[in-house]
């Protein structure tokens, strides 16, 4: 069964290297990537399409949406960078 799971990060601790890991731990599981900031809503297909979110819109957080089996387990490691 497929879990949603989410996180509220701050933009500055998301940086390159993070990205990349989380989309490459999400295309192995096989699950969606969603990234919302104020203004705009974003389905990841690529690790571009992440990258340009990401430089486009400079807004203190972001919320991250994983959906998947093991959602919460992809995003577990963000945990420590969430925003209260």
């Amino acid at each position: 069964m497929s879990q949603i799971y989410s996180i509220r990060i701050a933009a500055k601790a998301l940086n390159l290297h993070k990205l990349i890991s989380l989309y490459e731990k999400c295309q192995q599981a096989q699950h969606r990537i969603y990234v919302y900031s104020k203004k705009t809503m974003c389905n990841i297909k690529n690790i571009v399409e992440l990258e340009t979110f990401r430089l486009t819109h400079l807004e203190s957080d972001y919320l991250i949406v994983v959906e998947g089996k093991k959602a919460q387990d992809l995003l577990q490691p963000f945990e420590k960078e969430t925003v209260s």
